[in-house]
Order: structure tokens, then C-alpha cells, then sequence
């Protein structure tokens, strides 16, 4: 892979926001798996992913978000996609896995979905 992937995290309007960009494979998992957990109690109401800029994604990046949305979704902590990006929509689609994910168009509308 040419185009390590990178994540970054902010939190805005108590939403945690995690940005994936990049070619994502197994060598990003853990970063990503940390970054996607469910919030400690009181640091954000929700979690947002936003994918937009990913050009590559493997199983490893599916079991990521598959095991985040189960804790999410346990914690009961909204847990939402944004901006899927064309490989990563592929990747759901292929693995009949898009319709289990909340996911948004854009980040202004994944956060919308989190407001209480």
C-alpha cells in the first residue's frame, strides 16, 4: 500500500468525530479499533466516522466497524458513518453489510442523526 492510512479524532458538539483517510488494511487496525471505541461515560454522546476520504479498505477495516457498532450499539451510544467513500460503500455492499450501519451523506448530517 502507497497511501498509509491515517486517523485523526476531535470532538464537536459532544460527538466524538473520527476521520480515516488513506488505504486502510490489517496495519491500521489496532490504531483504528482504539479510536473507534465506545466513548468513556461523559466524554461524547456519540461516536461519527467519517470515511470520505478512504481509497482503499479491506476486511480488517469491515471487522473494525462491524465489533465498534455491536459495543456502540451495547453502550447504547449512537455509532454513524459518514461520507462512506466508494471503496469502503464496495466493501459494505459486497458483504451485505451496508443496511446494519446508521451512515450519512455527509458529516453535517451524521451529526444531525446524534442530537439527542
Amino acid at each position: 500500500m502507497n497511501d498509509e492510512a491515517e486517523i485523526s479524532e476531535t470532538v464537536l458538539d459532544g460527538v466524538r468525530i473520527v476521520r480515516v483517510t488513506g488505504e486502510f488494511d490489517s496495519d491500521g487496525a489496532d490504531g483504528a479499533a482504539r479510536c473507534f471505541a465506545v466513548p468513556a461515560s461523559g466524554s461524547a454522546r456519540a461516536t461519527v466516522v467519517d470515511l470520505a476520504e478512504v481509497t482503499f479498505a479491506d476486511s480488517s477495516l469491515l471487522h473494525t466497524l462491524l465489533t465498534a457498532r455491536l459495543r456502540h450499539g451495547e453502550a447504547g451510544v449512537p455509532f454513524v458513518l459518514a461520507a462512506v467513500s466508494p471503496p469502503v460503500l464496495r466493501l459494505l455492499e459486497l458483504t451485505d453489510t451496508a443496511r446494519v450501519f446508521t451512515r450519512a451523506a455527509d458529516l453535517a448530517a451524521a451529526l444531525k442523526l446524534t442530537r439527542p
